[in-house]
């Protein structure tokens, strides 16, 4: 592989040495963008090498690009960078045997992302095969002779070229293109396809001894097509299969138990099936098809999960309120039982059965995320990654609290405090921004590190940020999300405004210097609390929605919107009353917060039309307000140089509003 040059390691050593002798600086908006993000940890099957990604960002290309590393667990300073190439990485893999390296990218020569294997021991990367499409969710096959991947199958010849003249405009939301899944064998590079041909993959994996394949089948590739999937037991060629599941709801990682006898599955569903509930956790029986819930009293929402080795229990992660931990249920004594606890939370665990050891990726208010491992039984887990370690003494964080309070009603809500740069208690109360989440079905956890929360930035100028979890998220129970079935805004509003009286009422927040934000959901959240107060200073919002039937015919997700308003805008006896009052379109006339707009270009989640009726309509009202339409972005904005130039303006905008003053923005880095 090519060495980085002699100029790249010594920058590197000069940095390093800078950090150890420098005082902490607050951090600005750069140093954010710039922090190296660390992904898709893996461990070797036999637990002594550690494969993993390290995001670095490209100011001169305007992109986020991922390298692949790897390092010995019990050999210090072993980090070792494995790839240097201009595309970046996907999906890093070990192969079963450990002596391989295998991922995606696209390197010269390549029409399309192809995957690559690499001796462990490095060397020149190789091509395993021209895939005519670009592959996903590529693994090796139990044995090593196979890979597997999901990707669509290649279109003619001449409609492809009639594609690239522009004398064919392809089928929108084609339901005859499916994606399947194909299997290549390592010595020979031969391709052949294993899933059926009338349905799409939308995951799959291998029992422990790879004799038998579970797919699950939806009938389109559409998000909306995935929650009508079905599981199915295969053999490794695809050419015996079994239908296994018949319920209508989308089974999320189905996995094997280790004797094959049991499959589990995640699943948004109670029960009896019924849909929007917290993510649970089923057991099927291979032989009986006997569905059991387990851990049904839990109020948190299961994420992801591993048999263990022995398949008597079962290894989770949770959202539990403002964090996710790991827990272990017993399957016997049906008990379940945590095994990670504290102020941070996991945003990446695997689990090891060979080692029986754990991989987390630990967050917190003061480590982006690090990895660590946790042997089995053992309660305090070992640092095996230090990319963060030192962050603390690079620069000076804002301190993070988990905080409580009553809501209109009376319920409990829970959320995080960030207070400003410095503070101390018992000074004045500072600007406080308030925001809410995406998702909705989502939450707020432990740390300070989103790049569209820009925590430590806004601390640096002075502002506190509330992040309230509010009603209709998860990791609260049932009935706590469920309370948007029926009515989106029915107490998620209030619990948020609820959130800023608790603060004004402790003396924290100064009730003249308030500023609103949040982004898809959180955007919905402004929309609607502008509407009803004038209470905030500025607002801004981001890729959120003001009328909700244009939006359930625009967004390619629709299908939890159906049980907020009770069934679907177009069908007979449709509940358009509940759309029309739960929309803000109609009370915009009420606005007076100026208000900051933010939308990508090609956002199919919420698209762009949503943001320019709100423009559109809060500028004919008089109420001041800028539109900022990022050319080539989807949902989430993907180009650093975006991501800087909201953080600039929206801070000049809250500047301007609240304290009556400018904003210096700050540019990109340039070499």
């Amino acid at each position: 592989m090519p060495r980085p040059p002699l100029s790249f390691l010594a920058s590197l050593v000069f940095t390093n040495c800078s950090l150890l002798m420098a005082e902490p600086q607050a951090m600005t908006a750069v140093d954010l963008l710039s922090i190296n993000h660390l992904t898709k940890g893996e461990l070797s099957s036999d637990g002594q090498s550690f494969l993993y990604l390290q995001r670095e960002v490209d100011w001169e290309d305007n992109l986020w690009r991922d390298q692949l590393w790897r390092k010995q667990v019990h050999q210090a300073g072993s980090e070792r960078q494995m790839t240097f190439g201009t595309t970046g990485i996907r999906e890093p893999q070990w192969s079963p045997d450990g002596r391989n390296l295998s991922f995606v990218t696209k390197r010269d020569g390549d029409d399309e992302y192809q995957i690559y294997l690499l001796p462990n021991d490095g060397g020149e990367a190789r091509r395993l095969a021209e895939l005519p499409q670009a592959p996903s969710k590529h693994r090796w096959s139990p044995d090593g002779a196979f890979i597997y991947f999901m990707a669509f199958p290649a279109r003619e010849k001449e409609e492809e070229k009639q594609i690239k003249d522009k004398t064919l405009i392809p089928r929108f939301e084609d339901p005859e293109r499916h994606r399947h899944l194909w299997r290549v064998e390592i010595t020979t590079g031969e391709v052949e396809q294993v899933s059926v041909p009338e349905a799409s993959v939308v995951d799959y994996s291998f029992d422990r001894k790879g004799e038998h394949l579970l797919l699950s089948l939806a009938p389109g590739v559409i998000l909306d097509l995935r929650h009508r999937s079905e599981l199915w037991v295969s053999s490794p060629d695809g050419k015996e299969t079994e239908q296994i599941s018949n319920n209508l709801y989308q089974e999320g990682g189905a996995r094997f138990s280790p004797d094959g006898s049991q499959i589990a599955y995640l699943a948004g569903v109670n029960r009896a099936g019924e849909n929007y509930y917290n993510t649970n956790l089923f057991l099927i029986d291979r032989d009986t098809r006997e569905t059991t819930l387990i851990a049904e009293d839990f109020a948190g929402e299961f994420r992801s999960f591993s048999w263990s080795e022995s398949g008597e229990s079962l290894f989770l992660t949770a959202n539990i309120g403002v964090a996710t931990h790991l827990f272990e249920y017993q399957i016997g004594p049906a008990l379940l039982t945590p095994l990670t606890s504290g102020d941070f939370t996991l945003t990446d665990w695997s689990y090891l059965p060979d080692q029986e050891v754990h991989l987390l990726k630990i967050q917190s208010a003061t480590d982006p995320g690090d990895y660590w491992i946790l042997p089995e039984g053992e309660s305090q887990p070992a640092r095996l990654t230090n990319q963060h370690s030192q962050i603390e003494k690079q620069f000076l964080l804002p301190r993070q609290e988990k905080i409580t309070w009553e809501s209109a009603d009376g319920h409990s809500i829970e959320g995080l405090l960030t207070y400003p740069l410095g503070y101390q208690d018992g000074d004045a109360p500072f600007p406080l921004i308030v925001q809410t989440h995406g998702g909705p079905r989502s939450t707020d956890q432990y740390g300070i590190w989103k790049t569209g929360d820009f925590l430590p930035i806004t601390a640096r100028q002075g502002y506190g940020t509330l992040q309230t979890n509010h009603r209709g998220g998860t990791g609260y129970g049932d009935e706590f999300l469920r309370d948007m079935v029926g009515g989106y805004f029915r107490n998620s509003h209030l619990d948020v405004l609820s959130g800023v009286d608790a603060l004004i009422e402790r003396g924290l927040a100064d009730p003249e210097k308030l500023v609103k934000k949040g982004w898809s959901a959180g955007g919905h959240m402004t929309n609607k609390i502008i509407t009803i107060t004038d209470r905030f200073k500025a607002a801004s919002s981001g890729a959120g929605a003001v009328e909700w039937m244009s939006q359930y015919g625009e967004s390619d997700a629709a299908y939890n919107r159906g049980w907020w308003f009770g069934g679907k805008p177009w069908e007979k006896n449709a509940p358009t009353e509940n759309y029309v009052q739960t929309s803000v379109f109609n009370e915009l006339w009420k606005v007076t917060t100026p208000t900051l707009i933010f939308v990508g270009e090609k956002d199919v989640r919420v698209p762009a039309t949503q943001s320019k009726m709100l423009y559109r309509a809060l500028r004919d009202l008089g109420v001041e307000t800028e539109l900022y339409v990022a050319p080539g972005e989807p949902h989430g904005f993907k180009k650093p140089s975006h991501r800087l130039f909201r953080i600039n303006k929206e801070l000049e905008w809250f500047e301007k509003h609240v304290h009556n003053r400018s904003y210096e923005p700050l540019l990109p880095p340039r070499s």
